[in-house]
């Protein structure tokens, strides 16, 4: 794609003064500009001059820009002007004084607590488009702005849908950033506001782990990966609550998400109001309070203070359990081992706790109860809060790189890792026979157990059919591209009638050459006959023969076979 010139120093129609360039992306260049009749700073978007060719693309910008104008929230960088200057189609918005989260997340993790207010604003930002039927589909840490006072807005709201011209998420188009785009996004299916959740949860576990959890080059893999893994573990020490919310929002079925960003936005404040632990030392103990040491120390009145104590403890302990005990508002924790996820919270909302889903990988079946806190058969209040532990099914197996080695090596190293091989045999010219020349899935793929991997594997070069051609004395040119190190010419002539000469007959000639250095490989004549072979060792390569006629007429017919 060609490059577009940098307007800095420009003026827009004679209005908007062009700055440095401050980002840039597929459709366009953004500068920090300058608004003379408003005397404002701003930020100008111009187009790159390629797009803006297609007028039904330029129409469908200016639908964008105006239904995204009417898109009003804090939250959301706001749209003031759009134009059509001599220097292309461009729009100007708010400028956002700040850095893009992609730009903090080059320093690393962030705290969770940073983290969850960044989603949060986020997710509220998302919720008001949602609201208006406005699905963003490019919700990336690039376009997350933060403003100097910590404030985030959503900037290129809705522009992505320009990448197929359209505004109504026409099926089998693809629009996003692979790194973060939902599988239903990845397969060319409608977006809904849950494919903006699903993006909103890969930030979130990028701000949680400093990375996204799939980070292929290929945008094939990426969407691949999207589709069916699951992503990996957060790092430890993670709140529960925030991996909970992650793995709601990456759930592959859009379905199983939060509807839209407001129920999103709803859980991260929920989770801003939940208490954390105790604080606990190196050991596992709570830390106790610091105390002042006492100046005057009287030792019996200090043992009948702490006699006393003790027994104001204990009577108040007492108290507080005899009140558990016979409150009605205490219940008995359930056993939830083994239920599915619908069933276990169905049963813990019967006896008003709250629950919180979390996941690892365990042998037990995927969506299955493997462990619950508080453990069954311990009485909590109601409303208690509830960490279920459900199964993500076994640990994935990452597949190693296979091509190169032998099919027996390769099944051998697969068979070791409890996956099943496939092998198919495929031509590959130039490679040793037996040796793996592709593999899927893919090297550093994850599959589950016992997944079949298929080889596609060399197989012993054998000759296959080229092309053939005849003709009758005229002359004739035919190129072809072999693929092998050596190939071969099978020819045929008889003659029509008699020759001119009784006994010396002047046939048709052939002549083999190299189009590309104009080399020539043979010249032979056809001679009479059938199943004639002449064997060229030449490897790969575009040839050429070229048939001159003789002097008599001749029915004449070859074939080219290539060897691999």
């Amino acid at each position: 794609m060609p490059n577009a010139a940098v307007l800095s120093g420009r003026a827009l129609d004679g209005r908007y003064e062009l700055h440095e360039v401050i980002g840039e992306g597929t459709f366009g260049r953004v500068y920090r500009g300058r608004d003379q009749r408003l005397a404002r700073l701003v930020a100008v978007k111009v187009i790159k001059p390629w797009w803006t060719e297609d007028p039904d693309w330029a129409r469908t910008f200016e639908r964008e820009a105006q239904l995204m104008a009417r898109v009003n929230d804090p939250g959301i960088v706001q749209i003031f002007d759009i134009g059509h200057a001599d220097e292309g189609l461009y729009y100007v918005a708010e400028l956002v004084d700040g850095e893009s989260l992609a730009d903090r997340l080059r320093r690393g993790p962030l705290e969770p607590g940073a983290a969850r207010a960044i989603a949060e604003q986020l997710c509220g930002a998302l919720a008001q488009a949602h609201a208006q039927q406005v699905v963003h589909r490019d919700v990336k840490p690039a376009n997350v702005l933060i403003s100097a006072d910590g404030r985030v807005k959503v900037g290129d709201f809705g522009i992505a849908r320009l990448a197929d011209g359209s505004t109504d998420g026409a099926l089998g188009t693809v629009v996003g950033t692979p790194r973060y785009m939902a599988p239903e996004q990845a397969r060319g299916l409608p977006t809904t506001p849950a494919t903006d959740v699903y993006s909103a949860g890969i930030v979130l576990y990028e701000m949680l782990a400093g990375r996204p959890p799939f980070t292929e080059r290929a945008a094939v893999e990426l969407a691949l990966r999207h589709v069916s893994d699951p992503p990996p573990p957060l790092p430890d020490g993670t709140p529960e609550d925030l991996v909970a919310i992650v793995d709601r929002a990456l759930a592959k079925d859009p379905a199983a998400r939060y509807p839209s960003g407001r129920e999103m936005a709803q859980a991260l404040q929920d989770a801003r109001a939940v208490p954390p632990p105790p604080r606990r030392g190196p050991n596992s103990t709570l830390v106790a309070p610091r105390r002042n040491p006492r100046r005057n120390v009287n030792p019996s009145e200090s043992r009948r203070y702490r006699a006393l104590l003790a027994t104001a403890v204990l009577l108040v302990v007492g108290i507080i359990a005899a009140a558990v005990l016979t409150s009605g508002g205490t219940v008995r924790v359930p056993r939830l081992g083994g239920l599915r996820q619908a069933a276990a919270a169905a049963k813990l909302k019967g006896l008003g706790l709250r629950t919180v889903f979390v996941h690892r990988y365990d042998s037990a079946a995927p969506g299955r109860v493997v462990a619950q806190r508080p453990s069954p058969g311990t009485r909590v209040g109601d409303g208690t809060r509830m960490l279920v532990t459900l199964s993500r099914g076994p640990r994935p197996v990452p597949v190693p790189q296979l091509v190169g080695q032998t099919s027996a090596g390769a099944a051998a190293t697969l068979q070791r890792l409890g996956l099943v091989t496939s092998d198919t045999q495929v031509p590959a010219p130039g490679t040793t026979p037996g040796l793996v020349v592709a593999q899927s899935p893919g090297a550093h793929a994850s599959v589950s157990p016992h997944s079949t991997i298929t080889l596609s594997v060399a197989e012993t070069p054998r000759w296959r059919p080229l092309t053939s051609f005849s003709g009758t004395g005229s002359g004739r040119s035919v190129p072809f591209q072999i693929r092998g190190a050596r190939w071969q010419v099978v020819y045929t002539m008889g003659y029509e009638g008699t020759c001119t000469f009784l006994f010396i007959c002047s046939g048709p000639s052939a002549q083999v050459t190299e189009p590309g250095t104009g080399a020539n490989l043979a010249q032979f004549d056809l001679g009479e006959g059938s199943g004639q072979t002449r064997v060229f060792k030449s490897g790969a390569g575009v040839y050429q023969i070229q048939v001159t006629p003789g002097s008599d007429s001749a029915h004449w017919s070859i074939a080219v076979d290539d060897y691999y």
